[in-house]
């Protein structure tokens, strides 16, 4: 399963940074598989299903940081949606041009990297860890960075360079920055966080029930039936919530499986009937 790698933007220089750093790092790390909109979301203020869905599925968090976007609202507000989505010690701030003390705010909360070699490789390093057995051995790892690290380095040098030689953005006007907030407000405002539940757990807790109507007991088959009965929709939410569905359909398995005692099979597999009425009996 590939590593997920989100990457954050915000304005023309960051956005080709972060453009440059999404095709190198699945040279580097063939596992790794990044997500990036080339799209200025900014100036529309709206996430798009698609990118809620990669926001929630992605391990790590990269928000790439320029001179000029350190303190947009809109860099501030999806570096918080990921710290939401993601642990916070898998989202990483990574500084172009940029000392650590160049950020403030809720910026330095996060792990900072600065764009020179030794630091970046760090990152480089951890999200390598994330990929679990297709990582790369750790001698595999140096070689290949130090096979790909020029082209990155070249091509962030010279994106920088060309971004100086260039028109200055103009400034941003009061009502656009004000606009820009109120919608941002409206959204983290609307957007509810959600947890997924874990798999692992929830799969175990479908095992663990599978013993139940065996400790039950034919003499009681009733109470189990009841028991079966009322876990079987809170158990579907936990499996579709985990996104393991096939658990569940196994827990509907083993209701009628062999195992479970005939009195009992008998009751779950029968619908119930209702005792005829006065009415119907003639």
């Amino acid at each position: 399963m590939p590593t997920k790698v989100f990457i954050s933007w915000s304005g023309d220089l960051s956005r080709k940074l972060a453009d440059a750093l999404r095709n190198w790092l699945p040279s580097t790390l063939q596992s790794v598989k990044p997500y990036f909109t080339p799209e200025d979301i900014e100036k529309g203020a709206k996430w798009s299903s698609e990118i809620s869905k990669e926001l929630e599925a992605s391990d790590i968090g990269i928000v790439c940081l320029t001179r000029d976007n350190t303190e947009r609202p809109w860099i501030l507000f999806e570096a918080g949606a990921l710290s939401k989505s993601i642990q916070k010690s898998q989202v990483c701030t990574l500084l172009f041009d940029l000392e650590t003390t160049d950020v403030k705010g809720p910026l330095t909360s996060f792990q900072g990297t600065k764009f020179v070699k030794e630091d970046f490789k760090k990152l480089v390093i951890t999200i390598n860890s994330a990929a679990g057995d297709a990582r790369l051995e750790s001698q595999v790892l140096d070689g290949v960075f130090e096979m790909w690290w020029p082209k990155l380095a070249q091509q962030v040098n010279d994106i920088i360079q060309g971004h100086d030689k260039g028109t200055k953005t103009a400034k941003r006007s009061e009502r656009d920055i004000l606009e820009e907030l109120l919608e941002l407000t409206r959204l983290n405002t609307s957007r509810q966080p959600r947890s997924r539940a874990p798999s692992r757990l929830v799969a175990e807790l479908v095992d663990a029930l599978e013993e139940l109507p065996l400790l039950i007991g034919a003499e009681n088959s009733e109470i189990g039936v009841r028991i079966l009965r009322r876990l079987e929709g809170p158990m579907r939410y936990l499996c579709l919530e985990a996104g393991i569905p096939e658990a569940y359909e196994k827990m509907r398995a083993w209701r009628r499986a062999e195992s479970i005692q005939p009195r009992m099979r008998r009751v779950i597999l029968e619908p119930e009937v209702s005792e005829p009425t006065k009415e119907t009996q003639g």
